[in-house]
């Protein structure tokens, strides 16, 4: 869960590349299929598990650019791999991989599903951590309907699970964190940020760590600590510029935008916009780029640039027109 307000402007996979019900049955009938009745050699079972991990490192990469499509087409030719050789723990942790693909694309039921295929997958092959991975999207999706202290509760099974696992535990650090600011709970958030910063930092996992310091600045920004708000924005820009995150480069800037704009720093805040703008432009995050022009028009008329007020107004409209003739908002 990247924060209270920083999932706007994901794209959605296309449904061309849903992985559905159906298509599970295609794929595991043809899996069936390709797999000869003759047993296969050690060699050849070891070549088709480094094909799966070829292929889910791949997907990895792909979900850490953002690009959902391509991390969702790989992760699944990794499973199909496992599955030619019953490679159980390979299998338990890419479903929760492919999970989260789809979560971060905004394809909640295909979330949820692989979250659960993934719990169920974890158990078989009594791998903690990834239940944890499971436990915790699960309550990613709770969250995003609301269910707040629900999804504390599958949080906190999370860190249970994950405590021999520095990764996932940091994930489920930062996610408990996420559901405890929507309780009010913000100064055990905080305790919890610090614990997952912690570990992202010293294992040099950038877009995590990110998320962190863009959680944090909201936490600041409603106690009224501005300034240190501003600070947090900007550690989670650098961060995400380290893992060369698009979307998340997007909302930083626009959070450190907002947060001049309420230090009294219109011409600091337009700046922010301006790049803003441009990167969610670049990385086809329509929300973001709704978001930042509204904004530019209305600082660039406060800042006596009106050619550029204008501007900012007619692009706003044509993406507003261009939005309701493609069926958008």
């Amino acid at each position: 869960m990247r924060g209270l307000t920083r999932s706007g402007g994901v794209r959605c996979v296309p449904h061309a590349h849903v992985f559905v019900v159906c298509a599970l049955a295609v794929t595991f009938a043809m899996s069936l299929a390709a797999c000869s009745s003759s047993p296969k050699n050690q060699a050849e079972s070891y070549a088709i598990r480094n094909e799966a991990a070829d292929y889910a490192r791949l997907a990895d990469g792909f979900l850490a650019r953002g690009d959902y499509e391509a991390a969702v087409k790989f992760y699944r030719e990794a499973l199909s791999s496992n599955a030619k050789v019953d490679n159980l723990d390979g299998a338990a942790k890419t479903r929760a991989s492919l999970a989260r693909a789809y979560l971060a694309a905004g394809a909640r039921e295909d979330a949820e599903r692989e979250f659960r295929e993934a719990l169920v997958y974890a158990d078989l092959a009594g791998l903690r951590a990834v239940a944890a991975l499971g436990k915790a999207g699960l309550g990613e999706l709770a969250y995003a309907r609301g269910e707040h202290t629900a999804a504390l509760s599958l949080f906190e099974e999370a860190i249970v699970l994950a405590s021999g696992d520095e990764d996932v535990l940091a994930v489920a650090l930062h996610d408990a964190a996420t559901a405890k600011v929507a309780l009010g709970r913000a100064v055990e958030a905080k305790t919890d940020l610090a614990r997952a910063q912690a570990i992202n930092q010293k294992l040099k996992r950038f877009t995590e760590l990110a998320a962190n310091h863009y959680v944090l600045a909201g936490i600041l920004a409603k106690e009224g600590a501005l300034d240190k708000a501003l600070e947090e924005a900007l550690a989670a820009l650098a961060a995400d510029k380290a893992a060369e995150n698009g979307r998340g480069i997007a909302a930083d800037l626009a959070a450190a935008a907002s947060l001049s704009r309420k230090l009294g720093r219109p011409a600091a805040a337009y700046g922010y916009w301006r790049r803003s703008f441009d990167t969610a432009l670049a990385c086809n995050a329509e929300d973001g780029v709704r978001k930042a022009l509204a904004a530019l028009a209305e600082l660039a008329a406060e800042l006596g640039r009106d050619a550029e007020a204008t501007r900012w107004q007619s692009l706003l409209a044509r993406l507003d027109e261009a939005s309701g003739k493609s069926g958008g908002p």
